[in-house]
């Protein structure tokens, strides 16, 4: 991902556990005139999932000033074009905010499955008590505390690599003392907590320091804290496939027999306790979860022996948070595997008509994710035309198409004769991420009840048509 430090633009969102109150936020953005600016925030700090907060509405005149109900402690962030910006907020506290410049995407960028957001600090002109009991002044807030702080962690830590592709030492310590030195008087709890959690991100770099001391030191929590993004970035780089690694350890060597054999919840969480660097039953249960989301793909171990542990942790859980996590992951993993029904959508066809997966059932589905413009996609169209016109009594073709507004759509399938069924992605950026698209075409292929057949399926230029006859064969339906 992309990550720019821009002076001035940050602001990070926590919300107490407080039911009921509020936050406030506030400003002017002629650039931004009646536009409506979705906030997220993480449901599952594995996955990356995210809800929806609130919906930052500006009016006509640029203006905008929304009181924002707040549930429970969460970080969240708004996506204005190329940027994404995190906001922190505090319950009780409004924030006078400057976004940034507005900067579209580009269509290339749109139709790029791999384009990642620039990550930004927003500028806080001024925070205020909502119960009136005054205002701090930009500077002296918590969230240009937190900017000044990363930006100067950014700096040493760049330092700090170069050096050690110079072949030259320079001791984590020394830095972390060096910015530390700059925060001895400010008293906040909050804070102090998100620069340990930081610091120990310049320990892993700085390959000076044992994974368990690195623990002790700047990771250690009686309860895992896997609502601050900042403790998950450490966490996340501590324990990157820390099981694959510890089972080839004289004190890990049972793990590869739990994972693909006794299946031993118990078990393994036990023997990841034995890691000094493990230090509760909960904590090795995240990780544990945390690692089968990652390594599920990697083909290191069996996918369902993986599944059948993320199971066992979601039915009977050391942490029921970890156990909403574990559903999360697991719906994540399973969200396209052959035998379930595909993510849900709600997208318009060229005529306006909203089309739902449930609309499709009936017929073998051909589901394809592409372009109007990309080469891949151009060479597959006069072949879906072709499947189309041929099987059309038992193959409905439909197509997701990524592109600038649906009137581009339209045109498209007008100008050139196509009459399958198309349908605008929406600007749906979860669309694609529910559907893992990284490339266009990317193909699926449903069955007559609206399951996942092949998933994903092959393009129509490279065979699609024998594996649907051998399908079709298989079920009785030739």
């Amino acid at each position: 991902m992309r990550k720019v430090l821009i002076p001035g633009m940050f602001l990070f969102i926590t919300l107490f556990n407080v039911c009921g109150q509020t936050a406030e936020l506030k400003g002017t953005a002629p650039k931004y005139a009646g536009t409506k600016l979705v906030l997220k925030s993480i449901s599952n700090p594995v996955t990356g999932e995210y809800r929806i907060v609130d919906t930052l509405c500006i009016d006509e005149k640029g203006n905008f000033k929304q009181q924002i109900l707040l549930e429970k402690p969460t970080w969240a962030y708004i996506n204005t074009g190329l940027f994404r910006i995190y906001i922190y907020m505090i319950p009780l506290t409004g924030y006078e905010i400057s976004l940034p410049p507005k900067t579209e995407k580009t269509q290339s960028d749109i139709r790029n499955p791999y384009f990642k957001p620039v990550l930004a600090h927003l500028l806080v002109l001024s925070e205020y008590s909502l119960s009136g009991s005054g205002e701090t002044s930009s500077g002296d807030d918590i969230n240009s505390r937190i900017f000044r702080f990363d930006t100067l962690l950014f700096i040493k830590n760049k330092e700090m690599l170069e050096a050690r592709q110079r072949n030259e030492f320079l001791s984590s310590d020394s830095l972390i003392s060096v910015i530390e030195n700059s925060y001895k008087n400010d008293t906040s709890s909050y804070f102090k907590q998100y620069r340990k959690f930081r610091y120990g991100i310049i320990k892993i770099n700085g390959r000076d320091t044992r994974l368990k001391d690195i623990y002790e030191q700047y990771l250690a929590e009686k309860i895992p804290v896997t609502g601050n993004p900042a403790f998950m970035d450490l966490f996340n780089e501590m324990y990157k496939e820390f099981i694959f690694y510890y089972s080839r350890t004289e004190e890990g060597r049972g793990i590869n027999n739990i994972i693909n054999r006794t299946h031993d919840i118990t078990a393994l969480r036990n023997t990841l306790l034995e890691h000094p660097a493990v230090p509760s039953g909960e904590f090795a249960e995240l990780v544990i979860i945390k690692e089968i989301h990652d390594l599920y793909f990697k083909k290191y171990f069996n996918g369902d022996d993986l599944l059948q542990l993320l199971d066992t942790i979601i039915e009977s859980p050391v942490s029921e948070k970890n156990a909403m996590i574990a559903r999360g992951v697991k719906r994540h993993l399973t969200r396209l595997m052959k035998g379930n029904y595909p993510p849900h959508f709600e997208l318009p066809d060229i005529h306006g008509n909203i089309i739902t997966p449930e609309d499709l059932r009936g017929k073998y589905v051909y589901l394809n994710f592409c372009t109007t413009n990309n080469y891949g996609c151009l060479t597959e169209y006069p072949f879906l035309q072709v499947l189309h016109r041929t099987h059309k009594k038992h193959l409905e073709i439909v197509t997701v198409i990524v592109a600038e507004d649906p009137a581009e759509m339209k045109a498209f399938m007008k100008n050139n004769n196509y009459t399958w069924t198309a349908l605008f992605y929406n600007e749906n950026e979860k669309l694609l991420w529910d559907y893992d698209i990284k490339a266009f075409p990317t193909n699926y292929l449903l069955d007559p009840e609206g399951k996942l057949v092949l998933s994903p399926a092959a393009m129509a230029t490279e065979g699609f048509e024998q594996q649907l006859f051998r399908i079709m064969r298989s079920r009785g339906d030739l």
